[in-house]
């Protein structure tokens, strides 16, 4: 791909947008947390601090602990409103995209934290937000989550708390249904599977788009990532099924796949990503490591060049702000290469800013990416 081409092309896209104010066309679940970002001190001389550069280097502190044990100091940067869906609704409400957002904000009353989510994002409360210690590093972070508050959330509690008819109605005009957060509640197959078996089918008929996104899968059983594939795979009959991994997911999948087939994966990541695809009812693929961005699809596969950030101001959150890029750019009709780049320049601009851009921010961000090359 000519990179610098489709980067201006991204941007005469973006300048000349225009949402339509009446619409509603997303919806997204299902979580909700309350983030602390945090950072872990190294050393410390007098009230100044050395945090820990990276995984590897406090992952040595830890192992040092065995059979000691050990205190480590943490320092809060930043508390805020925290999971995969809203963090997703808030960056897709930022570029443009309404969207009505389910999952656990509060009860009664939506926790104060929530409201600094976007206007145009509509929030639905099943319940208690869960709550993250994020401990950010500069090679990536390590997500420490309670969330006892999801253990009740089946298909069943879904519909007693908001109804079944209100799940239609907020639903109806969706264009783009993203389902996340598979790994960290209990019952999520059991959501989705009511989503795919009850809802979808009173809804208007349309070309819908749906995403999904496991989070790290690594603790789930052999059956249940068996299981979930094949709920996904039943959406294919309402629309196009797009699932987005990060290189340790879709490596973690392959293994999967492997035990389940009795096949082996190329080491390879894309070899990775075709064997995932090959094996999967998908539409689509879309594989995220860090520098660059993989697509499977009925066309072939492609490899889309990404940009590292080398400090970034925050990497909670980055995967969400890329899978919200992607989908805004499907949603405005963009082919899956475009919205790549639009995902990977989404959780850029975040990372490097530390909060989802606005579609001004993000041209500025795409306009010094193509300077660079």
């Amino acid at each position: 791909m000519n990179l610098s081409a489709t980067i201006d092309d991204l941007i005469s896209r973006l300048e000349t947008f225009e949402p339509n104010s009446t619409e509603t066309p997303a919806f997204i679940g299902l979580d909700g947390y309350i983030d602390k970002i945090q950072k872990v001190v190294q050393s410390q001389d007098g009230q100044s601090r050395i945090y820990y550069p990276t995984i590897d280097d406090f992952g040595k502190r830890v192992e040092q602990a065995a059979g000691l044990s050990a205190q480590l100091e943490l320092v809060t940067q930043e508390m805020k409103l925290g999971g995969n869906a809203p963090i997703m609704a808030h960056a897709l409400a930022s570029l443009g995209a309404s969207n009505y957002c389910l999952g656990n904000f509060g009860a009664p009353e939506i926790h104060p934290l929530f409201e600094q989510i976007h206007p145009q994002s509509k929030l639905i409360s099943l319940g208690p937000p869960a709550e993250t210690n994020a401990l950010e590093f500069d090679d990536g972070k390590l997500i420490l989550s309670e969330v006892g508050p999801f253990q009740p959330i089946s298909w069943d509690y879904v519909k007693e708390t908001v109804g079944l008819p209100k799940l239609v109605e907020y639903s109806n005009s969706a264009k783009f249904i993203a389902l996340v957060d598979w790994c960290n509640l209990p019952l999520a197959t059991d959501v989705w599977r009511g989503i795919s078996q009850e809802l979808l089918p009173q809804l208007a008929a349309s070309a819908r788009h749906f995403f999904f996104d496991l989070a790290d899968p690594t603790k789930k059983s052999q059956a249940a990532i068996e299981e979930v594939l094949e709920v996904i795979g039943g959406f294919t009959a309402y629309g196009t099924v797009t699932l987005g991994l990060n290189e340790n997911e879709a490596r973690c999948l392959a293994n999967a796949i492997e035990l389940q087939t009795g096949k082996t994966a190329s080491t390879e990541l894309i070899d990775v990503c075709a064997f995932i695809y090959e094996h999967t009812n998908l539409t689509n693929l879309l594989v995220h490591p860090l520098n660059r961005s993989i697509i499977v699809s009925p066309q072939g596969t492609q490899v889309i060049p990404g940009r590292l950030v080398a400090k970034p101001r925050i990497s909670t959150g980055g995967g969400d702000n890329l899978n919200a890029g992607f989908c805004f750019g499907q949603l405005a009709g963009y082919s899956l290469e475009t919205s790549a780049l639009l995902g990977m320049a989404t959780s850029g601009a975040y990372v490097q800013n530390g909060k989802s851009p606005n579609r001004s921010e993000l041209i500025f961000y795409l306009k010094n990416w193509k300077t660079e090359l």
